[in-house]
C-alpha cells in the first residue's frame, strides 16, 4: 500500500501531491502580488487550501482506475469535485464565510458556476451524497498516504463529511436570509476572484505554462509616437485642435499624485480628435503612478472597432518599442473577442495553440484590447471560459471606449459593478465618450474646459436637419432621394434600421449607377466582404470619386469613413450622432446636412425604427428633434435626450440582475445571472449559415468540415477549431431558420454551396436573397 502512486494527470503524468502544491503555490504567488489591490476578507492561508483542496477527490481508487485504465464507473463514483469541495469547506476557517466560499469555488471548478442553492439542496444531491460514502470509505484504504503528502491529519473530515454538508447548509441560511446585501455582494466577487485564481492556476498547472514576467511600459512612449509622426506641428485647424486638446490634457494629468487617481474618471470630447490617443496617456499616467504597473484594459462595442484600435496601438509599440515589442508582442498587446485568431508570441517564438489560448482567455498581457461582452461578461458571470481573467483585472486601468453603445436597460447593473470592482480591487475607470451619458455618476472629467471643444467652429462640421413629422413610405423616400440629388455633392451615406429596407432602398436607386458608384453594406454580406467594401469606399472617397452608400448601422460600429451628406432613417438620438460622425469628419467643407427621416412599412403602417428599437427611445428622440441643431450645440441635445430616457425607460432587466447577483444564482434553469444577463440580445429563430462566395471560401469549409467536424479526438478537434474559427466565421451570416430550410446541400453545418451560389446570393450587390422575408435584423 505505502508503494502506491496518486495521479492528477496523464501524457504526461503528474503526481496528484505535486499538482496540488503547484496549483496552490500559483495561486499564492499571484494573490501576494495582487494583495495591496484587494480589499476582501481573504489572506494567504485561505488560498492555498483551496487549491490544496481542489483535486482531493482524485485520491480514490475509482479515479485513480479512469485516469490510468480508462474505466467509467456506472456509479461514477471517480468523479471528484463534490467530495474535493467538502474537504475545502473542512480545511476553512469558519470566519467570513469562507468554507461555503471555498465549497461553491472547488464544486465548480471543472465547469461553470451554478445556483449556490441548487448545490446545497438535498433532493438536487442525493446522487452526490450517496457517492460520497463510498469514496470515503476509499480514501480510508489509502489515508496515511494522503497525511503524509499533504502533512496533515484528515480522519476528522473522513468520519464527519456529511456533518460538513449541513453545516454548509445552515452557512447558506444564515447568508441569504441574514446578511446585508452588501456582505452578499462582497461574496459574489470574493467567489469571481477565488473561481479564477484556481481555474486559471489549476489549468495552467495541467499544461505546464510558466507564469510569465511582467514588462513594463514606459510614461513616455505616446510623446516618442507624437515625434515619429511629427503630430507637435500640425497644419490643419483640426489637427491644430487635436494637439491643443493633447496638451492641455496632458498637462491635467501631469498634476496628478499618486494618492489622487480618480476611481471614476471621463473624457469628453467631440467625434474625431483622437481620443483612443487621449484615453491611452491617461491610462498610461495612471499606470505609471502605481508601483507595480496594472494591466490597461481597453473595452469598446463592436468588434471592427477592436481590430482599428489594436492596429493603433500595434502601430504606437512597433514605432517605440522596436524589436523588444516585436520578440514578445502579445506580452505587450493583445486583442480578445469570439473571432480572435489563436497566436501567442513570447520569448520569440510562437507558442502552441493549447498554451496560446489559455494565454489570452487569461489576459496575460500589459495592453487588453476587447469588447463589452468579453468584458462585462467576466464580471457579470457565470461561464468558465470567461472568468479565467477575471483576477487579471484586479486593478486595472479599464478604459470603456463609447459606453452609450450599451443597452440602457443594463446601465445601472453595469455602473454598480463597476463601482464594486473600484471598491474591492482598487480598479480605475475611464469612461471615454462624444456624448456623455451621465453611465456613471461623480465621474471626474478630466478634459478641463469640454464646452470649449464641442462648441468651437473648427467643429462646426455637420447639422442636424430632422425632417420626421411627415411619415414616408419606403418608395416616397426613394423618389424624394432620386429628386433631390446634388451632382455637386460626390459621396451620399444612407443609413436604414433593417435589411429589409437597406435592400428595397438600394435596388430602388440603381438608375444613378451611371453617375455613382452605389455600394450596399449590412450583415446580410459576409464579414470577408465587408471588409473588401469598406476599403474599396474608402479608397474612393479619398480618391474624390462619386459614391453613394446604402447601408445598416453596421456603419456606425467604428467604420472611418468621411462622407459629404448623410441620410437616416429615424434611431435613438445617439446612434444618429454616431452616424454624422461619418459625415464631413476631417471638415473638407463648411457645414454638411444629416438629414432625418421618418420611415413606415408600406404594408403595415409600422415604423423600421419602432422594428429595431421599441417605441420609447424612438419617441425620445422625434421629442428632442425639434429644430436644425449644427454640431456645436450637439451635446445640449444629447444631454436632453439622455435626461428624458432616464425618466422614461425601464431599469427592471437590472434589478432582476442586481437580483441574481445578490442571491449568488449563477446558472441554472430560472432567475440566475446566464438567463437575465446578455450584452447581445439573441435573436430568436435564426441560425448561421456558411456562404461559398468563392473557392477560398470553398476550401475553408471543406477544411472545417474534415478537421474540425469530421474530427473524433475531442482536444484534436478544439485545437483545429481554434486555428480555424476566424477563417470560417468570415463567411458566415444570421439567417431565419425557415431561411435554412430552403438552402440546397445542407449537411452537418448549413452551408450555400458554391455551385448554386446565385440562386441565394447576390455577391456583387445585396448578399442573400431574402428580400421577401419579413425580418428586422440589424446587425
Amino acid at each position: 500500500m505505502d508503494g502506491v502512486i496518486f495521479y492528477s494527470h496523464i501524457n504526461p503524468s503528474v503526481e496528484l501531491v505535486g499538482h496540488l502544491k503547484e496549483v496552490s503555490n500559483r495561486m499564492s504567488f499571484i494573490y501576494n502580488s495582487q494583495k495591496h489591490y484587494l480589499k476582501i476578507p481573504i489572506d494567504e492561508d485561505f488560498i492555498k487550501i483551496i487549491g490544496l483542496a481542489h483535486d482531493f477527490g482524485k485520491y480514490t481508487s475509482f479515479f485513480q482506475r479512469h485516469l490510468l485504465e480508462g474505466m467509467q464507473d456506472t456509479k461514477k463514483r471517480h468523479h471528484h469535485s463534490f467530495i474535493s469541495a467538502l474537504f475545502g469547506a473542512w480545511l476553512s476557517d469558519s470566519d467570513n464565510y469562507h468554507p461555503l466560499i471555498a465549497y461553491f469555488v472547488i464544486r465548480h471548478h471543472h465547469g461553470d458556476l451554478k445556483n449556490l442553492d441548487d448545490d446545497l439542496d438535498d433532493f438536487k444531491n442525493r446522487e452526490n451524497l450517496s457517492i460520497l460514502k463510498e469514496q470515503v470509505e476509499d480514501i480510508k484504504k489509502y489515508r496515511k498516504i494522503i497525511e503524509r503528502e499533504y502533512g496533515f491529519e484528515i480522519g476528522d473530515f473522513l468520519d464527519r463529511s456529511e456533518d460538513v454538508w449541513e453545516k454548509l447548509k445552515e452557512e447558506n441560511f444564515k447568508l441569504i436570509e441574514n446578511e446585508t446585501q452588501e456582505e452578499r455582494i462582497k461574496i459574489y466577487f470574493i467567489i469571481l476572484y477565488l473561481y479564477s485564481l484556481l481555474i486559471d492556476s489549476d489549468k495552467k498547472s495541467a499544461a505546464h505554462i510558466k507564469e510569465l514576467k511582467r514588462e513594463r511600459l514606459s510614461l513616455d512612449i505616446l510623446e516618442k509616437y507624437r515625434k515619429f509622426k511629427n503630430w507637435n506641428k500640425p497644419k490643419r485647424a483640426i489637427d491644430r485642435l487635436r494637439n491643443k486638446l493633447y496638451i492641455e490634457l496632458k498637462n491635467n494629468l501631469s498634476s496628478l499624485k499618486k494618492g489622487d487617481i480618480p476611481s471614476v474618471s471621463t473624457i469628453t470630447a467631440p467625434t474625431g480628435l483622437g481620443k483612443t490617443y487621449l484615453n491611452f496617456l491617461a491610462a498610461l499616467r495612471y499606470r505609471d503612478l502605481q508601483e507595480d504597473f496594472p494591466k490597461i484594459i481597453y473595452v469598446l462595442p463592436f468588434v471592427s472597432i477592436i481590430d482599428q484600435t489594436y492596429k493603433i496601438f500595434d502601430d504606437i509599440f512597433s514605432q517605440t518599442l522596436k524589436e523588444k515589442y516585436i520578440k514578445d508582442k502579445d506580452r505587450y498587446l493583445l486583442k480578445h473577442h469570439h473571432l480572435t485568431p489563436v497566436k501567442y508570441k513570447a520569448k520569440g517564438e510562437e507558442r502552441p495553440v493549447s498554451e496560446a489560448l489559455l494565454l489570452i482567455e487569461s489576459w496575460d498581457s500589459e495592453v487588453v484590447v476587447t469588447t463589452f461582452v468579453q468584458f462585462l461578461h467576466s464580471v457579470i458571470a457565470f461561464k468558465n471560459s470567461f472568468l479565467k481573467k477575471f483576477h487579471n483585472i484586479v486593478g486595472a486601468v479599464i478604459i470603456l471606449d463609447e459606453i452609450q453603445s450599451l443597452n440602457i436597460e443594463l446601465w445601472q447593473v453595469s455602473s454598480f459593478i463597476l463601482r464594486k470592482l473600484t471598491e474591492y480591487f482598487s480598479c480605475k475607470i475611464i469612461l471615454s465618450t462624444a456624448t456623455e451619458p451621465k453611465f456613471m455618476e461623480n465621474a471626474r472629467e478630466l478634459v478641463k474646459n469640454v464646452d470649449f471643444y464641442f462648441r468651437t467652429d473648427e467643429l462646426k462640421r455637420t447639422k442636424l436637419v430632422p425632417k420626421i413629422r411627415k411619415k414616408k413610405t419606403l418608395r416616397d423616400f426613394i423618389r424624394y432621394f432620386l429628386d433631390n440629388i446634388d451632382k455637386n455633392i460626390r459621396s451620399y451615406l444612407i443609413v436604414l434600421n433593417t435589411i429589409k429596407s437597406s435592400i428595397e432602398f438600394y435596388e430602388g436607386i440603381q438608375e444613378l449607377s451611371s453617375i455613382y458608384k452605389i455600394f450596399y453594406l449590412s450583415t446580410n454580406i459576409v464579414p470577408f466582404q465587408r471588409k473588401i467594401r469598406i476599403f474599396r469606399i474608402r479608397n474612393a472617397l479619398e480618391k474624390g470619386e462619386k459614391i453613394i452608400l446604402v447601408s445598416t448601422q453596421v456603419v456606425e460600429a467604428g467604420v472611418d469613413l468621411d462622407f459629404q451628406k448623410v441620410y437616416r432613417d429615424i434611431a435613438p438620438l445617439d446612434s444618429i450622432i454616431q452616424v454624422a460622425g461619418r459625415c464631413n469628419r476631417n471638415k473638407k467643407t463648411s457645414i454638411s446636412s444629416v438629414e432625418i427621416h421618418s420611415l413606415i412599412d408600406e404594408n403595415s403602417g409600422r415604423a423600421f425604427s419602432k422594428m429595431v428599437y421599441g417605441s420609447t427611445l424612438v419617441s425620445i428622440s422625434e421629442d428632442v428633434l425639434e429644430h436644425q441643431i449644427e454640431e456645436p450645440k450637439y451635446r445640449e441635445l444629447i444631454d436632453k435626450y439622455f435626461q428624458k430616457v432616464k425618466e422614461n425607460k425601464s431599469f427592471e432587466k437590472s434589478e432582476i440582475i442586481l437580483k441574481d447577483i445578490d442571491r449568488l444564482c449563477f446558472s441554472g434553469e430560472e432567475n440566475c445571472i446566464a438567463r437575465d444577463f446578455k450584452v447581445i440580445e439573441e435573436l430568436p429563430f435564426y441560425e448561421d449559415i456558411f456562404v461559398e462566395v468563392n473557392k477560398t471560401a470553398q476550401r475553408i469549409y471543406s477544411n472545417f468540415e474534415k478537421k474540425v467536424l469530421k474530427e473524433r479526438n475531442f482536444i484534436k478537434r478544439l485545437e483545429n477549431y481554434q486555428i480555424l474559427k476566424s477563417k470560417f466565421k468570415d463567411y458566415i451570416i444570421s439567417v431565419p431558420v425557415k431561411f435554412i430550410s430552403s438552402a440546397q446541400n445542407i449537411d452537418t453545418f448549413p452551408k450555400i454551396p458554391l455551385e448554386n451560389l446565385e440562386e441565394f446570393y447576390d455577391k456583387d450587390g445585396y448578399g442573400l436573397k431574402r428580400t421577401r422575408i419579413d425580418d428586422a435584423l440589424i446587425w
